[in-house]
């Protein structure tokens, strides 16, 4: 069964991972829609107003304080920092308040609101409940190349997570069916990836290759770890859906950012 679930409430689009949701009544977890064209990154040229404008429409939607709303500049790298409840709305109106150079955030505070964007590359989104640490990373070919999300894991190990509870999710990003590359792309993934299956990464002529990303992020994942069933993988295409989803790709540079997050209230909070 599809994870990732479509609402179209209060003007907000979204994609939930209701599953987590349910289990963990705490959590907030999903993915905005493009729905009336809705843009949530600064870093795309749009208008900055109407950026932060779609943000606490978002935050209102989903009845968070728009002062949680905390994310990094993202890079296409693996460096991750620890959110602490002080760092809360970095990035939320400026992209010069933003983490710089970060592609991943985690942290054990509540109401920090972890958010990342995205029109292709993969979410991975991550919670460990026995030390209740939230985590999101932003992995495109580069940051799975270098292992963003086996570093997460890592990193919640350090704070304390025991690797067989964490939980990873694997949000709506493009598909195998849509992603081609060259062989400079394939070489990187099959030197950090040797066992990738034709499922993964499949030649469809000389030098030219179809990679799915969202499943070489689950492979190490559970390499690193994570057990297969506390790994949930959406089906969902952002190529494939343009009713759905911006497309870098597809839209050849000129689109928007769908918005993923992840964030914890207070226990008891609701």
């Amino acid at each position: 069964m599809e994870p990732f679930q479509f609402h179209d409430g209060a003007g907000a689009p979204c994609f939930f991972l209701s599953k987590w949701e349910k289990e963990f009544p705490h959590l907030s977890v999903g993915m905005s829609a493009r729905g009336g064209g809705k843009n949530y990154a600064l870093h795309v040229g749009d208008d900055p107003d109407r950026v932060i404008a779609n943000r606490k429409s978002l935050a209102k939607a989903l009845n968070l304080p728009f002062a949680w709303w905390t994310c990094g500049e993202q890079v296409h790298g693996t460096d991750i920092r620890e959110v602490r409840a002080e760092d809360r709305g970095r990035g939320s109106d400026s992209r010069r308040t933003a983490f710089a150079d970060t592609d991943g955030l985690v942290t054990r505070a509540s109401g920090v609101w972890l958010t990342s964007f995205y029109a292709d590359c993969v979410p991975l989104i991550f919670y460990s409940p026995d030390v209740d640490v939230i985590g999101i990373a932003h992995a495109g070919w580069r940051g799975t190349v270098g292992g963003i999300g086996p570093k997460m894991v890592r990193r919640m190990v350090q704070m304390g997570a025991d690797v067989g509870r964490i939980r990873a999710a694997i949000a709506p990003s493009i598909g195998g069916c849509c992603y081609e590359v060259d062989d400079r792309v394939a070489g990187a993934l099959q030197e950090v990836l040797p066992s990738a299956s034709n499922e993964i990464l499949k030649s469809i002529q000389p030098g030219k290759w179809k990679l799915d990303l969202r499943l070489a992020n689950r492979e190490m994942l559970i390499l690193e770890g994570i057990r297969p069933e506390h790994v949930e993988l959406t089906h969902w295409c952002t190529s494939c859906h343009p009713e759905y989803f911006f497309s870098y790709r597809r839209d050849k540079g000129k689109t928007g950012r769908m918005v993923a997050w992840i964030v914890k209230r207070n226990r008891g909070d609701g």
